[in-house]
């Protein structure tokens, strides 16, 4: 009924871990009868969970579901009992949000993406060479998957490429629901807010031609960011362009690798490869949660009645398999023409990063294929558990 809660019961929110990136059940069930259904996140917290893709739209998109007011003040609706980067551009509305996105944009256009492709097919070259010499089976998440996009966001940021486990573990602890312990994600966010306030002030004292030292620039000659600003903008440039990165390579070569005619397919065409990369991107259901947004008045969504104060998560890998947006959703169909898949968000938060993140995926698929026509799996993956986000750990091959 149109403008009535539904009678249903909190439901215990992420659903049960499952290794893999295929379909999640329980989203297909809650946009075929619940779109709008009520949760309990692990931070005991209550929320509204959307799954339809034009719902999950809608939250992205209209200002009345605040970013901010989910995240600042001590009454705020959280996902994870430790809050992270309440400072940060992911936990701003406009004009805030705008301010700090203008700063960063420049540095992430597509033509600047493009201009960086040969940079990155270089060091994918590089990594690969690394990869033949190595043992077999060899893994590829430590060998290929994590050191590409680390170079890359540290290339950019003006930031050291050596502390790849390091980095690797605090991303972690930022995307953490259970894995760890509260403490322990305190600790890491301490443990990076003071490494990155280290190389802030190296960089002041010696700024290069990179994204950081513009934005400490941005800090001292116009004092357009705070202190706090400054450090977990840089915090999130590394975690999302570095981590989120990361882990969608890992999925989408697990994906491949998992029905090897995938991956002679993209071997046979490797001009179908961009394409390719945005049907994996819709099909792999990474996200088991997204960001939650507050909604500031009362409002009527998926026939159901919002209050102001209600917290809302959109998730947006349920949208990419929403079955009257895509035809065939759960089927991985690497010649999808029409996908305008949400794998990068949507609205003035869509990801700043998308091109730049797509440039890598398509030159590391590229290389792979090239130079490792036999590549396959040699044993099951391990998978990251207690995330925010679902990854291989490990991903063994042989060639």
């Amino acid at each position: 009924m149109t403008g009535t809660n539904p009678p249903s019961p909190e439901t215990a929110f992420p659903f049960p871990h499952r290794d893999g990136l295929g379909p999640l059940p329980e989203f297909a069930f809650l946009r075929r009868e619940l779109p709008c259904a009520r949760i309990r996140l692990p931070s005991g917290d209550p929320a509204w969970l959307v799954t339809r893709y034009a719902d999950v739209r809608t939250v992205l998109a209209d200002p009345r579901f605040s970013r901010e007011r989910a995240t600042r003040g001590k009454q705020s609706p959280r996902m994870a009992r430790v809050t992270t980067l309440p400072d940060s551009i992911l936990a701003a509305d406009p004009p805030i949000h705008t301010r700090l996105r203008r700063l960063v944009a420049p540095a992430f256009t597509v033509r600047r993406a493009e201009a960086l492709r040969q940079d990155v097919a270089r060091l994918v070259e590089s990594l690969l060479d690394g990869l033949a010499a190595a043992e077999q089976p060899a893994d590829l998440v430590p060998l290929f998957t994590r050191p590409l996009p680390l170079a890359v966001i540290c290339d950019l940021l003006g930031t050291p490429r050596d502390h790849g486990d390091q980095l690797d573990a605090w991303c972690d602890a930022l995307r953490n629901l259970t894995a760890v312990p509260d403490a322990a994600v305190s600790e890491a966010v301490e443990e990076m807010t003071d490494y990155l306030a280290g190389l802030i002030a190296a960089k002041r004292r010696h700024p290069g031609n990179d994204v950081l030292s513009v934005l400490i620039s941005a800090r001292d000659d116009a004092d357009r960011l705070t202190h706090d600003e400054l450090i977990s903008f840089s915090l999130v440039l590394l975690a999302g362009g570095y981590g989120t990165t990361a882990d969608r390579l890992a999925g989408m070569l697990h994906l491949l690798l998992d029905e090897p005619a995938r991956y002679q397919r993209l071997r046979n065409a490797p001009d179908t490869i961009p394409r390719s990369v945005e049907e994996l991107l819709r099909y792999a259901q990474t996200n088991v949660q997204a960001n939650l947004r507050v909604v500031t008045e009362d409002l009527e969504l998926a026939g159901v009645t919002l209050r102001a104060g209600d917290a809302v998560m959109a998730i947006n890998s349920s949208a990419n398999h929403d079955e009257t947006v895509f035809d065939a959703p759960d089927q991985l169909l690497l010649d999808r023409t029409r996908n305008p898949h949400l794998a990068f968000g949507h609205g003035v938060h869509h990801c700043v990063g998308a091109q730049l993140a797509r440039v890598q995926l398509q030159e590391a698929l590229a290389g792979l294929c090239r130079r490792f026509p036999a590549l396959r799996a040699a044993a099951s993956p391990v998978w990251k558990t207690g995330l925010k986000t679902r990854a291989p750990r490990t991903l063994p091959v042989t060639w």
